[in-house]
């Protein structure tokens, strides 16, 4: 059986803050998506505009001073991600005063695909960032814990963002996933600008 783990998140989450949230605990692996075909394995996300690749995209910068204001964050620190199996991935945490954060993450060894493939612990959808195709993440029965955001950047790679509240007092998964998707537009917008 193939594990991921999709949210160092929720162990950066647990990790971050006193306070702890419900829903479901484990390791995250890749469920199939209402969109993916056995035809398909891309489960039909758009072309992608051009390549951008994230071996050397430094997480930490990722997100601008100026972005991270905007969705009041204060501390950017690099750590090494278990975002999806295989080998580690560059990451950084960012958290900001309200009781949440943000995880980015530059996976260089398996592209989105990876989250549409085969039965697992967590939901998926097809979704657009930018311009981008992505898959939104969410464990199954987590509703109200975290979102993901995998966008795919470059062949075999992807630029992942999460949106963890600390707190119990954000609920709604759509507002969970609208600001991770939010998170991963301005990362997607860095990473444009970088040669």
């Amino acid at each position: 059986m193939r594990f991921s783990k999709l949210a160092t998140a929720m162990i950066i989450a647990v990790a971050v803050s006193a306070c702890t949230t419900t829903g479901e605990t484990g390791k995250p692996t890749p469920a199939p998506s209402a969109d993916s075909t056995a035809t398909d394995p891309t489960g039909g996300l758009p072309a992608r505009p051009a390549s951008l690749k994230v071996d050397a995209a430094d997480a930490c910068k990722l997100l601008t001073a100026d972005q991270m204001s905007q969705i009041d964050l204060r501390v950017a620190e690099p750590k090494k991600m278990d975002l999806v199996e295989g080998q580690e991935s560059s990451g950084c945490q960012y958290r900001g005063n309200g009781g949440f954060g943000y995880t980015v993450g530059a996976v260089t060894h398996k592209g989105v695909s990876y989250w549409l493939e085969g039965d697992g612990n967590v939901e998926t959808k097809v979704v657009k960032v930018a311009d981008y195709g992505a898959v939104e993440i969410q464990l199954k029965g987590g509703s109200g814990f975290d979102c993901s955001v995998a966008v795919d950047v470059a062949e075999g790679q992807q630029l992942m963002v999460s949106y963890i509240p600390t707190t119990t007092t954000e609920k709604d998964q759509a507002t969970l996933c609208g600001k991770a998707e939010k998170a991963a537009g301005f990362a997607l917008a860095t990473l444009k600008t970088l040669k």
